[in-house]
């Protein structure tokens, strides 16, 4: 082959070839591999082994995000205006909290980053090749399309490669298509298109050897393997923009108009009144403060940063602040199943005895299996011939048998060394180790000690493996394999302790059982034995296992994990839709959800939908089946990219979990994006928006839990902002256009509003919340910030607390006949009291009067006092008390601040209690 072509088309459909026809297709000697020329020309050409990376933003686009906001720009004006004018100081304490709310948001972003990057595992894959006819060992990054992979048990997959030799050869691909149980490979070529998880004779980068020897053609590498293009996928696919980011830019925009507008109106009319340019000018710049909550900002960047210092205590790392609300506001979960909803391990799950018939497994809190009626089984006969075939007819090893006496075994020390050894072989072999070892130890060990004298490893075409043990004075023939081979191979079956002829309607009952099994998504086995005195010789010991005592099935399944029940009982509660996405089979992925509970009264609970009819349902108008349908399976990663789509383009807000490689797409699109960290490829963390550090979906809930709790609060701060800021625009409204004076100086609004705006609000933006937000559905997705009954509360409470401070104002300047200086004092202070009451007035209409969310918050009483102190030192400071142009009161004037700041909360607290509403 001419090296200088695309390399997209090195080999098309290579499943559909023989391993020879691809490996001449690429110009390659399977048994002497590439040259060392070859290696350099074809280096030069395809580049190095290497996925390209997602661009991570930098420091200093972290810094100017946090500036990228509307609220910012205006705020921006504001100071330019105010510097321009020589109010220095109103100019330095704008830039002063653009400054604070860019620091913090800048900071938690950092750190989320870095929390992502601790997580990367940073070691380098070493690849074994033929070339020059020798074998080599090599970095990944190094290979080539061409050469020839050696490769055996624990090895990772480096690149995408047609199999050329295969010896019980089986991988994991559970990373790429989700698949839990490791795909058995062979060298024929296949017919017809064929989805990826059953191409049979390729290795997909990525997926790791669990059995078994090979040899495998490359034939893509990097970009050009099925990891690069879904690595492609990633980067085409954009995210929606949060939903917090945009409801808080209508609301801002909503603000900056309204100011601009009042701000335009007033200037206009001033100035054809012939009043001072700089009076005009200094006013605007009032109503800019007055209109915008200047600690808005800061406000919604603690809340949300608090709500990620609270989510990584629960092992959850947000990576973005505003992705913290957006998981409140989640009315969808797609999730993966393999190593998410389940634990990405086999194990026995049911047990089929001819005379018991099915028995399930469970596992206690630590980790052994438990049967019901226990001790009748100890002495069922089909059992303990299970366990011993288990324990002899198996390859596997788990990490306790690197203790080979009976002595180590029952060492202390060595137990802490088993602990850390890794189990090798076959899962299905594994989990039969396990079962046993777990159930009863002593007959573990007893079984292990019985010498192997004969072995037929398993063979692809037999479907069956066996050996011949030394047992007393003769020998036990342990056999195990599918269930039609093994009934093939057996004459007899144990019934309640008796062996009896297995007659052919025997057989048929069997095999349809297993087919009832396999149908539920179970990985089933039949088992076998016999005893003999002789040991088979010549032909006979070739094919040893004839002649069987059949004693029933074994069922294995990847379990649910145990917390994610009640997590997905919480999500039926809270509204919460959880849909399962899977690259699995349908009988597997069912059988879980099943056992999770997946459905609610509305649900088909045994519908599936197959990626193969996937497509053909997602092009109808009505969507109907994929609406009602809970569990989806063998999905490719383009399918789970068109459901998220479909769902958002139906107004849902969709969370997508996943750890593996064919997730990343996906949790990319996803409004939510929540990857692994323990089980996650580093793909799926990359593109995510948050990573569960304990791999545990529970963990999922408690986070939508943490999103609601910081939507209310910011809702209820927001509320309490607005509602006196538009006092404050009311109020020099009402006073400017009647008096043509200033009520309130720009300088003590934004002194003013930089205390009642962060402390009292923020307050509000960390309280603990209702107890009972799980029992609520979703709210609407499209719902505003602020709802009609939001903006009633700030109009309402807006105009109260604006007639009592007016009323004021006005009785002080023409019934007492006070100066302006005064005036503007009695304005002032009677804000400030009554904003920093107002806190009160936030409470739940259903709630009581004293003992409420509000009341309860600590947080709120310490910003209270930290805020009077404040207030009462900045009167009483000289320097301070200058800049702020407070004036010395006299008893009177403190008592009708006194009485205007409490009589808003009493007049507002009444009506919650008359009308239950507000």
């Amino acid at each position: 082959m001419d090296i200088s072509e695309e390399p997209k088309a090195i080999v098309k459909d290579a499943y559909k070839k023989s391993g020879k026809e691809v490996a001449e297709a690429i110009s390659v000697d399977p048994n002497r591999g590439l040259s060392d020329k070859e290696v350099t020309e074809r280096s030069e050409k395809y580049g190095s082994n290497i996925l390209k990376e997602q661009k991570k933003r930098g420091i200093w686009q972290i810094l100017l995000s946090q500036l990228n906001n509307p609220i910012v720009y205006l705020l921006t004006a504001a100071a330019v205006l105010a510097f321009i004018f020589g109010d220095t100081a109103e100019g330095t304490a704008i830039l002063i909290v653009l400054l604070l709310n860019a620091i913090i948001g800048f900071w938690m972003e950092f750190k989320a980053q870095k929390s992502m990057e601790a997580l990367k595992k940073m070691d380098k894959i070493k690849s074994k090749v033929l070339r020059n006819g020798n074998n080599s060992t090599i970095d990944a990054e190094e290979l080539v399309p061409g050469d020839i992979l050696v490769l055996e048990a624990g090895d990772l997959i480096p690149a995408d490669a047609r199999i050329l030799e295969a010896t019980e050869l089986n991988v994991d691909e559970s990373p790429l298509t989700g698949e839990s149980v490791p795909v058995h490979k062979s060298i024929e070529a296949l017919e017809g298109d064929k989805p990826v998880a059953d191409r049979t004779n390729i290795l997909y980068k990525g997926t790791a050897v669990t059995g078994g020897t090979g040899k495998a053609v490359v034939f893509g590498t990097a970009m050009k393997t099925e990891l690069g293009s879904i690595s492609a996928m990633v980067g085409e696919e954009e995210k929606d923009k949060i939903p917090l980011n945009r409801k808080l830019g209508k609301l801002t925009k909503a603000l900056i108009f309204m100011t601009l507008g009042l701000a335009t109106a007033f200037f206009l009319v001033g100035w054809i009144a012939g009043e001072e340019i700089y009076q005009l000018v200094q006013t605007s710049i009032a109503w800019i403060i007055a209109a915008i909550p200047e600690g808005l900002p800061i406000v919604a960047s603690i809340a949300l940063a608090r709500g990620m210092l609270h989510l990584a205590k629960k092992n959850v790392i947000v990576k973005k602040m505003e992705a913290v609300e957006t998981l409140g506001e989640t009315t969808v979960i797609f999730t993966d199943k393999t190593g998410t909803l389940t634990k990405n391990e086999l194990t026995v799950s049911t047990l089929f005895f001819p005379n018991d018939l099915r028995k399930e497994v469970d596992w206690d809190n630590k980790g052994r299996p438990v049967l019901k009626e226990q001790e009748r089984l100890d002495e069922n006969e089909n059992f303990n011939h299970f366990r011993k075939i288990s324990v002899l007819a198996n390859d596997a090893t788990l990490g306790a048998d690197d203790a080979t006496s009976e002595d180590q075994a029952k060492s202390k020390d060595n137990d802490e060394e088993k602990e850390g050894a890794k189990d090798k072989g076959d899962p299905l072999e594994v989990a039969l180790l396990e079962f046993a070892q777990k159930y009863d130890q002593d007959f573990y060990n007893e079984c292990r000690r019985l010498k192997r004298k004969l072995h037929d490893p398993f063979d692809s075409e037999a479907m069956v493996m066996g050996s011949v043990n030394a047992d007393g004075d003769g020998f036990y023939v342990a056999g195990k394999g599918a269930a039609h081979a093994i009934l093939d191979r057996s004459s007899q079956v144990l019934f309640q302790g008796e062996v009896k002829d297995l007659t052919n309607e025997d057989k048929a009952f069997w095999n349809s059982k297993n087919d009832e099994l396999a149908d539920e998504g179970l990985r089933v086995l039949a088992f076998g034995y016999k005893n003999i005195e002789a040991l088979p010789e010549g032909e006979e010991a070739e094919d040893f296992l004839r002649e069987l005592v059949f004693i029933g099935l074994i069922g294995f399944i990847d379990p649910p994990r145990k917390e994610v029940a009640e997590a997905i009982s919480v999500c039926h509660e809270a509204g919460i839709k959880v849909l399962m996405v899977t690259g699995d089979h349908a009988g597997t992925a069912k059988n879980v959800a099943r056992q999770l509970n997946f459905s609610n009264s509305d649900d088909d609970a045994d519908h599936a939908l197959a990626g193969t009819d996937l497509k053909e349902e997602l092009a109808k108008e009505s969507n109907s089946m994929v609406a009602k349908t809970r569990v989806f399976s063998r999905v490719d990663p383009s399918q789970k990219l068109q459901l998220i789509k479909l769902f958002q383009q139906q107004g849902e807000i969709v969370g997508m979990t996943g750890d593996g490689i064919n997730d990343a797409p996906a949790l990319k699109r996803a409004n939510i994006g929540i990857a692994m960290g323990k089980r996650g490829t580093q793909v799926a963390q990359e593109v995510s928006d948050m990573v569960l550090k304990d791999d545990a979906f529970g963990s999922i809930v408690e986070a939508i839990k943490h999103g609601r709790v910081v939507f209310g609060n910011i809702r209820k701060f927001i509320t309490y902002q607005l509602s006196y800021h538009l006092s404050e625009i009311l109020i020099i409204a009402l006073i400017s256009f009647t008096l043509f004076v200033l009520p309130i100086l720009p300088l003590q609004l934004l002194f003013l509003n930089l205390l009642s705006d962060v402390f009292p609000a923020l307050a509000l933006g960390v309280g603990a919340g209702d107890s009972g937000i799980m029992n609520k559905k979703p709210k609407d997705p499209n719902e505003p910030i602020l709802d009609k009954g939001n903006w009633w509360q700030i109009a309402l409470y807006g105009g109260i607390m604006t007639a009592c401070i007016t009323g004021a104002y006005f009785y002080a300047y023409f019934v007492w006949d006070q100066s302006e200086e005064i005036t503007n004092n009695v304005a002032f202070f009677s804000m400030a009291f009554a904003q920093l009451l107002h806190v009160f007035n936030m409470r739940d209409p259903h709630e009581n009067v004293l003992n409420n969310q509000v009341t309860r918050n600590k947080y709120i009483w310490m910003a209270l006092a930290f805020c009077g102190v404040t207030l009462i030192a900045a009167y009483f400071i000289p320097a301070v008390s200058d800049v702020l142009s407070f004036q010395e009161l006299e008893p009177r004037i403190w008592g009708l601040i006194i009485v205007t700041s409490l009589l808003p909360l009493v007049i507002i607290q009444s009506l919650k209690l008359v009308t239950k509403k507000f």
